[in-house]
């Protein structure tokens, strides 16, 4: 049985692995006004951490989301020093294909929001009980994002989703989600799923690290080597900050 760490003021689920978390995923119903949590699923890497500390509003809003999963080894290494162990690392790319099979099985609808055309294309050959819309290039707070947000909020009213799945990467799916959930008031809301890139993993369009490397925890470097000239400010340069981040929290 899967419980709960609340380790950088978020509550992290701590489990050996997604199955015992998938269930609650499945079935979960959000009723306005009753729950006191946003319908989100969130996976926190180290990465995403550290820009939180400097986004306090959204850090703030994230925090309320039903389901946080720790999806970085740094986080794992950093609970087990501070005595507050979390069991196991869960990350986005692995949750993405246990909740499609399982979705797909009891044939629940799922709204995917993603970077290219391309990719929802692939997703719904392997099943046809999707839909999925590719946003024009937006910024955040921007005329086009409050489009954006408001012509996903229509494809919901209509299209009834029981997940919404968004892979637009860190802050931005973050913002976005907020404002559809906000857009749909006092209406049920379907679960929303924040991630990044994992349908582009569970299509082929990306490769993620073999499992040995994911086991000993350098992923990273693995995915630095597929996109050295995006990724080598977050894995170079975000080491001390993570560093200073692990220090404060060990003094509370």
């Amino acid at each position: 049985m899967y419980h709960t760490i609340r380790l950088f003021e978020l509550e992290f689920i701590s489990a050996i692995h997604h199955v015992e978390v998938i269930d609650d995923l499945l079935n979960y119903q959000h009723i306005p006004d009753y729950n006191s949590k946003l319908p989100f699923v969130i996976t926190v890497n180290a990465d995403q951490l550290v820009k939180l500390e400097h986004l306090p509003d959204l850090k703030y809003k994230l925090s309320q989301s039903m389901f946080i999963f720790p999806d970085g080894h740094p986080i794992i290494w950093y609970s087990r020093l501070a005595r507050k162990p979390l069991q196991a690392r869960l990350t986005g790319s692995d949750l993405f294909p246990l909740l499609w099979q399982k979705a797909k099985e009891n044939q629940q609808k799922i709204l995917i929001i993603v970077s290219h055309a391309e990719i929802g294309i692939k997703l719904q050959k392997y099943y046809p009980n999707i839909t999925y819309y590719t946003p024009p290039l937006f910024e955040v707070n921007s005329t086009e994002f409050a489009k954006v947000s408001q012509d996903i909020t229509n494809i919901i009213i209509d299209f009834q989703p029981q997940f919404v799945i968004i892979g637009l990467g860190f802050p931005k799916q973050e913002w976005l989600g907020l404002s559809i959930y906000k857009n749909l008031q006092n209406q049920s809301s379907p679960l929303f799923l924040f991630l990044g890139a994992s349908a582009e993993f569970y299509v082929g369009m990306k490769k993620r690290a073999p499992k040995f490397w994911q086991k000993i925890g350098m992923e990273w470097l693995h995915r630095f080597f597929q996109e050295p000239k995006r990724l080598w400010k977050r894995y170079i340069l975000g080491v001390i900050p993570l560093l200073i981040l692990f220090i404060k929290e060990l003094k509370k």
